[in-house]
């Protein structure tokens, strides 16, 4: 049965991986999230840019807003997270690609809970491993890890996925979902290649 499921396996995943191109690293996605921050539920707007400016070498930046979702409790949450970053492609082919990127990373959390206003400013690094696998000439799976380090033991490593469909020859629809320890975001969005 185990060889059965393997072979299955192999021959939904291989014509695809034999008809795809190389990936592109010049884009702007856009997308709307959803999801829990320390039992908090949020949503709200991300928007991620990548150029690849050199043959393999990357600049990367990307820009979020999240809202709490309900604020039936009588307080208001809000942050945006902005980083800034270069990269670089370590290998890749006409089906997958592997990257690695650094960037400087700034978390401004604001909140309201009665009379009470507060906020945190916060930055650090992230470090970035991922790999982008082409399912099919339209379709792309990613995986990455992203370490963040805002210093004084303040550190957190999220695993992200993500599924990119690409409908015209520059506009694909993208659904992503991240996830650590506290925390998980789905999104649903829109890249556009150039």
């Amino acid at each position: 049965m185990k060889i059965i499921k393997m072979l299955l396996v192999a021959g939904l995943v291989m014509p695809g991986l034999a008809l795809a191109d190389a990936s592109d690293y010049s884009y702007i996605e856009g997308a709307y999230l959803q999801g829990e921050i320390s039992e908090v539920e949020v949503d709200g707007f991300g928007v991620e840019a990548s150029l690849e400016f050199i043959d393999r070498f990357l600049a990367v930046a990307s820009f979020t807003d999240l809202d709490q979702d309900d604020d039936g409790i009588g307080a208001d949450l809000e942050g945006d997270i902005t980083s800034v970053g270069l990269g670089f492609i370590f290998g890749r082919n006409e089906t997958a690609s592997v990257y690695g990127t650094v960037s400087h990373i700034e978390y401004d959390v604001r909140g309201r809970l009665g009379a009470f206003v507060f906020g945190d400013d916060s930055e650090g690094a992230q470090f970035e491993l991922g790999a982008r696998m082409n399912l099919s000439p339209e379709a792309e799976l990613y995986v990455a890890a992203k370490h963040t380090d805002l210093g004084e033991d303040d550190g957190d490593t999220a695993l992200d996925a993500g599924l990119v469909y690409q409908f015209l020859p520059a506009l694909s629809g993208m659904l992503t979902y991240s996830r650590n320890d506290d925390d998980d975001i789905m999104g649903l969005g829109l890249r556009l290649n150039f």
